[in-house]
């Protein structure tokens, strides 16, 4: 365990306080993965929030057997499974997404070209990982963006290892094919 996980001593005196250091330390993190598993900032704005809502309320029942960062992973992947079983996710969400699509877009044309030629690799890479389902979307950003073990993603996502095993190989299998797609297309 780096320093960063180690909760400073000093900090067990308040929840407050205990609260404040886990947002410092992890609300970007949070707030970044959460935000690639639902596709929407604004959203994802909310369910962090409510990723540490949870953390405070909850805060005296973390064991420390296992990383604090990784309680918090499962609590923010437990919080988006919320959001995409929610009726307003399946309801509303799908034009809404469509809307905020183009205004991305129409947005990103009005960016310098420079800017833009820097993060298309990236952006595209982004948007097939968006494309995945839910369950597969997941298991992409924990084992390989937040550089996670297939052990603790199993850990976070309350799964079995070789379910998280299968999930990727065919989130790989599903990312190849629609890269191969584009390029064809």
């Amino acid at each position: 365990m780096n320093e960063a996980e180690i909760m400073p001593a000093s900090l067990e005196v308040t929840r407050e306080a205990r609260l404040k250091w886990l947002m410092q330390q992890y609300g970007e993190k949070i707030f970044h993965l959460v935000s690639l598993t639902v596709k929407n900032h604004a959203l994802a704005d909310d369910i962090t929030q409510n990723v540490f809502i949870q953390a405070y309320r909850h805060l005296d029942q973390f064991r420390g057997d296992g990383q604090i960062k990784h309680w918090l992973y499962k609590i923010a992947m437990n919080e988006s499974k919320k959001h995409f079983r929610s009726w307003s996710f399946r309801n509303i969400f799908p034009t809404m997404d469509d809307h905020l699509g183009d205004l991305m877009n129409r947005q990103a044309n009005n960016q310098v070209e420079e800017e833009i030629l820097n993060r298309v690799k990236r952006e595209e890479i982004v948007t097939y990982i968006q494309s995945l389902a839910p369950k597969y979307r997941q298991v992409i950003l924990l084992h390989y963006y937040e550089d996670l073990s297939i052990a603790e993603v199993s850990d976070i996502l309350s799964v079995s290892q070789e379910v998280v095993r299968t999930r990727l190989h065919r989130a790989r299998k599903q990312l190849k094919e629609t890269m191969s797609k584009e390029v064809k297309g």
